[in-house]
């Protein structure tokens, strides 16, 4: 996979059919393109300048598209729906878990020649983990409308059979070429629960300036176990009337992870970072 960020020369490209080329020109045409072959059947296609190969939505399918220019890579925007179950918070919840190094959205195109014939995709995000390991992620809200015998209608987890079916393909593909694709839930990362959690991060990570400092107080304390937020704290007693706000920003600043499965408060669960949810370790 590090060949998709690197070595581009390497690669011309080789764009199927099955693409849309109105995709092409409107990404400034076939020469801005590179083509990284993982396999017979696994294609990558991406831009020489590794920018966003489809253009935003804004206004399409009822939902707004915002922007934020991330930490992780102040470099390039992050933009995304703004729907209430949609990519925000499975972009913000990239921005403050510690094992998640690096978040691009929508750079590559994958193409598929497989045994049920050619398709394609433009997956929301590359992610780069702190365990040296990267992937291919896809967002899904996993809701769907079910439509009634008597006319109505109403929303049920799940994927519909063509999009699952999609999915499963282009999964098996990157596995079979030793890489990864996950399928991410944005229903988990929206949850109130951890909705409250990203903004309490976020808030203490732009508002405090968490250094060299405080991250050796923070990794000294590490080395113990059962720790939680309150415990933590007490090394920031008298920065300000809260100082657990020090240990929301080391989560931001990578040091640390907090549980994420309840309200943060002081007996919140501290611990070092684990790896990316995709990892196997």
């Amino acid at each position: 996979m590090y060949n998709a960020i690197n070595d581009f020369d390497r690669f011309p490209p080789d764009i199927g059919s099955v693409v849309p080329r109105s995709m092409i020109e409107a990404a400034v045409g076939l020469e801005a393109f590179l083509t990284i072959p993982l396999s017979a059947e696994l294609k990558l296609h991406r831009r020489r300048d590794f920018d966003r190969v489809r253009k935003p939505v804004d206004g399409k399918r009822g939902h707004k598209t915002g922007k934020f220019h991330t930490r992780k890579d102040p470099r390039r925007p992050v933009i995304m729906n703004e729907s209430f179950v949609g990519e925000r918070w499975r972009n913000l919840y990239y921005e403050v878990h510690p094992s998640i190094l690096r978040h691009l959205d929508q750079r590559f195109i994958v193409e598929i020649n497989d045994r049920n014939g050619a398709c394609w995709a433009v997956p929301d995000s590359y992610l780069e983990g702190s365990d040296g390991t990267f992937a291919i992620c896809e967002g899904k809200t996993a809701l769907i409308f079910e439509f009634l015998p008597e006319g109505g209608k109403k929303l049920v987890r799940g994927l519909t059979d063509r999009v699952q079916n999609q999915q499963l393909r282009i999964q098996d593909a990157f596995r079979q070429a030793g890489h990864i694709y996950e399928v991410f839930d944005q229903a988990w990362s929206a949850h109130p629960i951890r909705t409250g959690n990203i903004r309490k991060i976020l808030s203490a990570t732009k508002k405090l300036p968490f250094g060299v400092a405080e991250r050796l107080a923070m990794e000294r304390l590490l080395r113990g176990d059962d720790l939680t937020v309150g415990d933590c704290a007490r090394e920031f007693a008298g920065r300000g009337d809260c100082p657990e706000e020090w240990i929301c920003a080391a989560m931001g600043n990578g040091v640390l992870e907090i549980d994420f499965d309840r309200p943060i408060d002081r007996a919140s669960r501290v611990s070092l970072p684990s790896p990316p949810f995709w990892s196997d370790r």
